[in-house]
């Protein structure tokens, strides 16, 4: 099981800097990628804004400063599903690392209280987590080991 993304599984994480490309834009990171889909209005400045700025952490915090489209919490998760895989395209060293993985269960174990995309891990919530980022990173391994 790899219950945390960082040390040797770093390169899991949303914030890893590796560029991606969707509809013909390039995203420094998958994280930069999540955090501008989440603009409303869908246009251009806000999005592009958040996709050029120098840190995944510094688009997330812009991220959370947006205005969230309406169909956000409807389309949340295709979103991170479309980011990773475009990170993690068949052929490509990332897949290939994530491949070596396995079949081991794979658990975004945090700290800063994220009990959605991950399992926090800290004295308030113990363990407790949806680790939806974890699930979407083993269907597109699924997806890389069907071919």
């Amino acid at each position: 099981m790899i219950k945390k993304f960082d040390g040797n599984y770093r390169w899991l994480s949303n914030f890893w800097d590796h560029p991606i490309e969707v509809g013909g834009k390039t995203y420094p990171s998958t994280e930069h990628y999540y955090q501008a889909c989440k603009c409303f209005p869908m246009d251009d400045i806000g999005h592009d804004a958040i996709r050029t700025a120098g840190s995944p952490f510094e688009a997330k915090k812009l991220g959370l400063q947006a205005l969230l489209r309406p169909d956000w919490e409807l389309v949340k998760e295709g979103v991170m599903l479309t980011a990773l895989r475009a990170k993690f395209l068949k052929g490509t060293t990332l897949a290939a690392k994530l491949l070596e993985t396995g079949d081991a269960p794979l658990v975004e174990g945090n700290h800063w209280h994220d009990q959605v995309y991950g399992v926090c891990h800290c004295s308030k919530h113990k363990g407790t987590g949806l680790n939806v980022l974890g699930k979407l990173l083993m269907q597109v391994r699924k997806e890389l080991q069907n071919g």
